[in-house]
């Protein structure tokens, strides 16, 4: 009955399930991302910025990174640039290119971020005790989960088009030390 439901309002129960999931972790971080003046969307586009060093980042390959319009990204990065994060410079031989830096306050505020969410382990743990609730310890059995959870989302980001071009959060591994993607790891459980 309640599946006929979702049907007839247009959202299938997994659409429904992932928006839910994606709206209780932004409520994890609101708060602490608050506190600091970033919001998930803002942290995501520093920690892109940042993960390109002291070298400039095109604009351009923003949006292809993060998968969003180019518009989003120059709104957001206006907005950032306001807030004294980030640095636009126009591109010498084209006035329509931008590259974009962090300023010193930028980079400290990133890594802070990068610190509190991500170096503390706060967000592994969470999803460690989400999908092995009684094995959250496990280095083992939290590996698979998590692998069979990413190959999951990634199928489904695959299918319906998404434009990201890379996996943004690596837990230090180089992006050219990344695994191909693969199914193997729902077998390894099977």
């Amino acid at each position: 009955m309640a599946r006929d439901v979702f049907f007839r309002l247009g959202m299938h129960p997994v659409f429904f399930g992932l928006k839910r999931a994606y709206y209780a972790t932004l409520g994890l971080t609101r708060r602490m991302l608050r506190k600091m003046g970033l919001t998930a969307a803002r942290m995501d586009m520093l920690y892109v910025i940042h993960k390109r060093g002291r070298y400039p980042t095109q604009q351009g390959a923003l949006w292809r990174t993060l998968g969003v319009c180019p518009s989003v990204v120059s709104r957001m990065l206006k907005r950032l640039e306001e807030m004294g994060y980030v640095e636009r410079d126009v591109v010498t031989n084209d006035t329509r290119k931008r590259t974009v830096t962090l300023t010193t306050k930028g980079r400290a505020r990133i890594l802070r971020a990068i610190r509190q969410f991500i170096g503390w382990g706060y967000a592994e743990l969470a999803l460690r005790s989400a999908l092995e609730p009684d094995h959250w310890h496990s280095e083992w059995r939290t590996h698979v989960a998590v692998s069979r959870a990413e190959e999951f989302l990634r199928l489904i980001r695959v299918a319906f088009g998404d434009r990201a071009s890379f996996v943004v959060y690596t837990s230090g591994v180089r992006d050219d030390q990344l695994p191909r993607a693969t199914s193997l790891v729902s077998r390894w459980v099977s």
